[in-house]
């Protein structure tokens, strides 16, 4: 499971006095938005005008319309109040949950009483807003949009509700998924075949099956087991597993031996698992006459009316007479009444996003439509489609249009012969499959007919919204993720169809609707999430493997509505921005977060700056961290300074923490002062500790050390001096002072590796 990167907050702020000490935020497990406070106030013409929170009524694309209150009047007198309707370009960041709009146009003001000053306000208030734009909470944002469309119909599409088959363990155990029947290729240089359509590892040989599963191999007669792990891995397997990794990845399902070791199922086709922790353990859904299973990991509700057992599975209902099946799809205007009463605190709770009519099922329905956007830069941006021999195109049913099956990335033709391909979010066309790929700044009509009976269909969920010579803005709704409304007005995951796979000299599969433990979530904490959750014990076998989660790779969850996929880009993406005012202070800040789709590193980054125009006080900060899960390497920085020229006092401060494969450390900066006085006063300290050697260095201001041998050290104008009994002394002249100067070197070393080095990792004046 990959872990979420750590971020420490600014600090110093409280300095300027333009921030109380309690106001400083607390360390988070992932980036927040810049916070936007409303409402907001400035005056015009000699008066008041507060402005409220935007309510937004239409939201298509990367563009939306709305309208905020206001008041206006005498400072000390009664307001009078109205509304300005407004329209804007959206931009979204779900890892910060951010929303830039920018730019915001205010297109009409309505003021009953005082209908002559309608212009002079508008005018006002169009002047006051920032042309960076404005940044505002995206769940803010939505939950505005769910008010405002509550008694809209949302677009539906015909999926597939067929069982699969369903399988209850009550013990840790891993489900490993082929996509059909098996399709054997000798593995080159080994003595075993390797099934390729899976994204586990399978070899066989002349007498067994082996997989490789949770950090162990395990062995069967054949697929269906029974499954013993090998004491000991022949020397023969592990060669052939770095073979296998190099001819084509694979899924190493959880990595690390787990105690205990889990139960292994092989399955063909559509399959879903649902673990408990020993024997279902049935408990009652309080105000309801229901009963769910407590230690399981799908939500399992028995209906003791109708004598029926339901199961949630990727958004769908099936019910059974028991949990022995066999299950049926049971549409949702069929559940019992009482579904809809289930407690929003009950430990299923999260079921109610799946039953028609709650307020959880609307508001997921709206977010469902919500896009995730990037401004993408077209000189770097590129693309390079990699084919299994030459390109073999086949027809995409009820279009004109042929896709590519021998290669990962969707790659469509026109029938006047120009090609379309997808890749992290990002359209590109070309004269030729092979390319030159260059961004697209429009898509044809007809890609988005593609009907979902193709496993091509979630391409139609990205879109592009505007284009100049130099970039174009992108988006994708949650579909591109696998995440559609069904005709029961519910979110499911999936379509439900099984499409064939591309099986040649390598294995190309299609989106899956089962298998991976897919699951809705709605709570005032986290919104509308949607992710591969590995459950309470082991959970799903691993995330999906096609499209957009391609390059997530590993085992363990993936929040659909947490995850960028134009991250992948790096520096080809443009970094979310925001500006802001309140009264006398302004604000500017940025926040950007990327990940490397080979080795699963993430890096988030945030910086920002205030002033306030009535003191002239002013204070800048940096925070980020950044962390690889291949290496287990991980830091983390933050810095700030603060300025307030009435009193002519300035403070800053940095704190850097970094862990690597041989070294590990903290440390900490800080330095307060008057201007115009020359006096300053600074402070340091820190630790550096060496994983290899078990030496560490500790340091606490100035030159002063403790040494790993023990004793205190500082460095006085070139020269030692030991700490005693009798206080500073010089060091003995037989002492090998070359040693305290490797250590002082090696802390500095740390300490400059801790969060990127120098300028690249800490504030900069700006």
């Amino acid at each position: 499971m990959r872990r979420r990167v750590l971020l420490a907050s600014s600090a110093a702020l409280a300095a300027t006095g333009m921030l109380p000490a309690r106001a400083q935020p607390a360390p988070t497990a992932a980036p927040q938005p810049v916070p936007t406070e409303w409402p907001r106030s400035f005056t015009t013409g000699g008066q008041k005008l507060e402005v409220y929170q935007p309510q937004i009524e239409t939201w298509d694309g990367n563009r939306l319309t709305g309208r905020l209150a206001f008041a206006i009047g005498e400072a000390d007198g009664v307001p009078t109040y109205g509304v300005a309707r407004l329209s804007a370009d959206v931009q979204t960041d779900n890892a910060t949950q951010v929303a830039l709009l920018k730019p915001i146009r205010i297109t009409a003001v309505e003021l009953p009483t005082q209908p002559d000053r309608v212009e002079a306000i508008r005018q006002a208030m169009q002047a006051r807003l920032p042309p960076q734009g404005m940044t505002i909470g995206l769940q803010q944002l939505t939950a505005s949009y769910a008010r405002s469309q509550q008694a809209k119909p949302a677009p539906t599409i015909d999926v597939k509700n067929e069982a699969p088959r369903i399988i209850f363990a009550s013990e840790p155990t891993v489900l490993v998924l082929l996509d059909g029947a098996p399709a054997l290729r000798p593995l080159a240089g080994t003595p075993y075949r390797r099934i390729i359509n899976t994204p586990a590892l399978l070899l066989q040989d002349a007498r067994a099956t082996y997989a490789s599963v949770a950090g162990r191999w395990y062995m069967g007669p054949s697929l269906d087991g029974p499954w013993s792990i090998l004491a000991t891995t022949p020397a023969a397997l592990t060669n052939a597993a770095a073979v296998a990794a190099k001819e084509q990845p694979f899924d190493k399902l959880a990595g690390k031996p787990k105690a205990p070791p889990p139960a292994l199922i092989v399955a063909q086709g559509p399959a879903e698992l649902v673990v408990t922790e020993g024997p279902a353990e049935w408990r009652p859904i309080k105000g309801t006459s229901l009963q769910a299973i407590r230690n399981a990991d799908h939500a399992v509700i028995m209906d003791a009316a109708g004598a029926k057992t339901y199961l949630l599975v990727s958004g769908r209902w099936f019910a059974a007479a028991g949990l022995d099946g066999p299950w049926q799809y049971a549409p949702p205007d069929t559940l019992p009444a009482e579904f809809r009463q289930i407690p929003p605190d009950d430990p299923v709770a999260n079921a109610l996003v799946s039953i028609p009519g709650t307020p959880q099922a609307k508001e997921a329905v709206i977010a469902a439509s919500v896009p995730q956007t990037a401004t993408i830069k077209r000189s770097a941006a590129k693309l390079s489609v990699t084919y299994a021999g030459s390109p073999q195109f086949v027809p995409i049913p009820a279009t004109g249009l042929t896709y590519a099956i021998n290669t990962a990335t969707p790659v469509i033709a026109l029938p006047n012969g120009v090609f379309y391909a997808l890749s992290g979010g990002v359209w590109f066309v070309a004269a030729k499959p092979t390319g030159p790929w260059a961004v697209a700044d429009v898509v044809p009509s007809a890609i988005y007919g593609i009907p979902p009976s193709s496993p091509l269909y979630y391409v139609t969920y990205v879109r592009v919204y505007q284009a100049t010579p130099d970039v174009v803005v992108v988006g994708y709704t949650p579909g591109y993720m696998g995440v559609v409304v069904s005709p029961a007005g519910t979110v499911v995951y999936g379509t439900g169809y099984v499409y064939p796979p591309y099986v040649g000299p390598v294995w190309y599969g299609y989106p899956p609707t089962y298998g991976y433990g897919a699951g809705f979530a709605l709570g005032a904490a986290t919104g509308f999430a949607f992710g591969f959750a590995a459950g309470a014990i082991w959970g799903s076998a691993c995330t999906p493997y096609w499209g957009p989660y391609a390059y997530h790779g590993g085992w363990g969850s993936v929040n659909v509505n947490q995850v960028n996929v134009y991250n992948r880009w790096g520096g080809a993406a443009s970094v979310t921005t925001a500006t802001g005012w309140r009264g006398a202070n302004t604000w500017q800040a940025s926040s950007v977060s990327t990940f490397n789709p080979y080795n699963g590193r993430q890096t988030v980054s945030q910086q920002g700056r205030v002033y306030n125009s009535a003191t002239g006080a002013e204070a800048a900060g940096h925070r980020g961290a950044t962390y690889n899960p291949t290496t287990g390497n991980a830091a983390a920085g933050r810095s700030a300074a603060g300025y307030n020229p009435q009193t002519g006092q300035w403070a800053a401060g940095e704190q850097r923490a970094y862990n690597t494969d041989n070294r590990a450390g903290a440390s900490s900066r800080t330095a307060t002062g008057t201007a115009g006085s020359g006096t300053a006063t600074t402070s340091g300290r820190g630790v550096t500790y060496n994983k290899n050697t078990g030496n560490a260095v500790g340091w606490s201001d100035g030159n002063v050390y403790a040494g790993h041998d023990g004793n205190v050290y500082k460095r006085e104008d070139g020269s030692w001096e030991q700490h005693g009994s009798s206080g500073w002394q010089p060091v003995n002249p037989s002492f090998n002072t070359q040693n305290l100067d490797q250590q002082r070197q090696a802390r500095e070393l740390g300490s400059s590796r801790s969060w990127g080095g120098g300028e690249r990792g800490g504030w900069r004046n700006r």
